[in-house]
């Protein structure tokens, strides 16, 4: 039996070519989207339309789309976040959801550390300067004795701390989840408050929820030390962007670095672009060679599962295979 498989993330046209190999050697037919994801509904829904899986960026998957699109099984998502697909719609659909949790992990805390590194000792205005013919000094702050916060601490924010401490850092942490199972070692857990009014850098590791969108508002940027830096390589939702372009313009704060948005791509046109102190990265920290190949390996590996009548290892929606709706049943 052959399966159209659409594929609209970047990431798996970049890194995955053995793996489209070997979807098409087990009978599927893979074709890429015009353009790459996210992509709206109303471009989605007809290149989805007559497929029966969809290797996935970001796009908006719930019931309009699901219904619209009554041969898809399975939403194989290249990466972690799933906050723009809608798991109770899915279920009820029979749509089976999956995603590549650990793929990218050491990949974003590696990035992670980078743009601190590239914050505290101005290595962007370096090289902005050696390339314009100049020369000059540009102090900077070490990271030993730095106190660095964790909003997030699952497996992204545990390895940044590992390599936090590893400068000689000191290392709090906001997470609930992670306080009720008794912490992670090394780390202190503390208030979000407490976390922000100590910090000398803020770094961003919680989902996409709706209790956690713009978590970073005008209020807690108040709390922040007018020589902090945030950092984020989460979620875009997670920040106020105009209350972040504020609080820069005003050096409210010390500076920012941001690898994800509320609106990706970001325009072209945005204020951020021009921000003071605001180093902006392409949503490229998941993007190392081996964390991009596993994520390809995993979204394949849920796709085929699936194709030989098998549970997929990554189910985002367990409770579908309670649904009578069941599109594919293992």
């Amino acid at each position: 039996m052959t399966w159209r498989v659409l594929v609209t993330a970047r990431a798996f046209w970049v890194s995955g070519q053995a793996e489209d190999a070997r979807l098409k050697a087990a009978g599927c037919e893979v074709v890429r989207s015009p353009e790459a994801g996210p992509l709206p509904e109303s471009k989605l829904i007809p290149l989805l339309s007559d497929c029966d899986a969809v290797i996935a960026s970001n796009d908006p998957y719930h019931a309009t789309v699901f219904s619209a699109c009554p041969r898809l099984k399975i939403v194989a998502r290249c990466g972690v976040g799933i906050d723009r697909i809608d798991l109770q719609d899915a279920s009820e659909s029979g749509v089976v959801i999956t995603n590549t949790p650990g793929a990218m992990t050491q990949a974003v805390a590696d990035y992670t550390l980078g743009l601190i590194l590239a914050l505290a000792r101005h290595i962007p205005q370096g090289d902005a300067l050696m390339r314009s013919g100049g020369w000059g000094e540009l102090p900077g702050f070490q990271l030993a004795e730095k106190t660095l916060g964790l909003i997030g601490c699952g497996q992204i924010g545990q390895e940044v701390a590992r390599r936090a401490v590893g400068f000689r850092m000191r290392v709090l942490a906001h997470d609930p989840a992670q306080e009720r199972t008794g912490g992670v070692p090394g780390v202190t857990f503390v208030s979000l408050e407490r976390l922000l009014r100590e910090s000398d850098i803020v770094s961003l590791h919680a989902p996409a929820l709706s209790e956690t969108k713009n978590l970073i508002d005008a209020e807690k940027l108040g709390w922040m030390k007018r020589s902090a830096c945030l950092i984020n390589t989460a979620r875009g939702a997670l920040v106020d962007e105009y209350a972040l372009l504020q609080a820069l313009q005003r050096g409210q704060i010390g500076g920012a670095a941001l690898d994800v948005y509320a609106e990706e791509p970001l325009p072209a046109d945005h204020p951020l672009r021009s921000a003071p102190r605001c180093l902006l990265s392409p949503h490229n920290a998941f993007n190392s060679v081996e964390a991009a190949h596993a994520m390809c390996r995993m979204t394949a590996d849920s796709i085929l599962s699936l194709k030989r009548g098998e549970r997929p290892e990554f189910v985002c929606n367990p409770s579908v295979w309670d649904s009578p709706a069941l599109r594919s049943a293992p």
